[in-house]
């Protein structure tokens, strides 16, 4: 396997969920200093070298499989110094402690340490600092557009509106379940094939909570947890999808956990109309839309308040 494929594999699928609000976190420190070849361009006297440029191409074309040019990788990089400097301005700061904690998140999803995450990428000509201080553009323009939409009020009359809209389509129908968590534990040195296997066999023998339950534990290595309420607003969309397919009464399909393989008997199923929560929901997606919709003016609006010097 190739160092490109291998590395796309390894960081394209932790890439494509920065930016991360994590910017509250940060404390006054510079991201990492720019590189010591000679200057293209100067942001707020801030240098963006050929170095930086040719980082910038490499990361775009092996992790996002965009080829970039010249021009457009140092635009990037020109709103990234810019996306920096309004984040020192209104007290953002990257520290290498916060990029470390990043990195770190992105090295343990590909069950791999720091050190031999950051070789990965240099292996693939990426320099991990490069990529650090794309992470930090990113991370801090997503805080920043955040702070920006809650400065932005929405009408009350365009929200009531919206939220008729889409309660009219059923959007705030919630379903309040009563569920039980069944466990098959996989023993030491069982495999955890067999132990899906054996879940799924018994799982249409499972008819009601009841007796359903009194049956899992005759069963030798099953674990049966309390109830447990559970709300749809509360739950990801993947389980909501999953238990509102399964019938009151049964058992999903198995799945495998830290805990071993589990299922969810759903005991008790009822619906209910929650305006509020659609409410919340609902202004909370129009300022965020209002602020990222002007995301493009905005950053123009910022540029033009740097020196550029080229």
């Amino acid at each position: 396997m190739s160092h490109m494929t291998h590395l796309r594999r390894l960081v394209l699928a932790a890439l494509v969920m920065v930016p991360v609000s994590v910017a509250g976190q940060f404390t006054p420190s510079l991201v990492a200093p720019a590189f010591a070849q000679g200057s293209v361009v100067a942001v707020n006297g801030e240098p963006i070298t050929d170095r930086d440029i040719n980082q910038r191409m490499r990361i775009n074309q092996l992790l996002y499989r965009k080829p970039t040019s010249r021009p457009a990788a140092l635009e990037e990089l020109i709103s990234d110094r810019v996306k920096l400097a309004e984040g020192r301005r209104q007290g953002m700061r990257a520290t290498s402690a916060g990029m470390d904690e990043i990195m770190s998140r992105f090295a343990s999803q590909n069950r791999q340490t720091l050190p031999v995450f950051e070789q990965n990428l240099s292996k693939a000509g990426i320099e991990p600092e490069a990529l650090r201080a794309k992470i930090a553009a990113d991370t801090i323009w997503t805080e920043l557009l955040r702070n920006r939409s809650r400065n932005r009020s929405v009408s009350n009359a365009e929200l009531n509106a919206e939220v008729d809209r889409r309660a009219a389509k059923g959007e705030a129908t919630v379903t309040d379940y009563v569920l039980r968590q069944i466990v098959f534990v996989v023993p030491q040195g069982s495999s955890p094939g067999q132990r899906e296997r054996d879940a799924n066999a018994v799982r249409g023998r499972f008819t009601d909570c009841d007796s359903g339950v009194e049956f899992m534990r005759t069963l030798r290595d099953v674990a049966v947890k309390e109830r447990i309420g559970r709300t749809s607003i509360d739950l990801s969309k993947q389980l909501n999808d999953v238990l509102s397919k399964t019938a009151l009464g049964r058992l999903t399909p198995a799945y495998r956990s830290e805990q071993g393989i589990e299922m969810l008997a759903v005991c008790e199923k009822s619906q209910r109309e929650d305006r509020g929560a659609l409410r919340t929901r609902v202004e909370q997606e129009m300022q965020e839309k209002a602020a990222t919709g002007g995301s493009d003016t905005y950053l123009k609006e910022l540029r033009s308040k740097v020196v550029i010097t080229r």
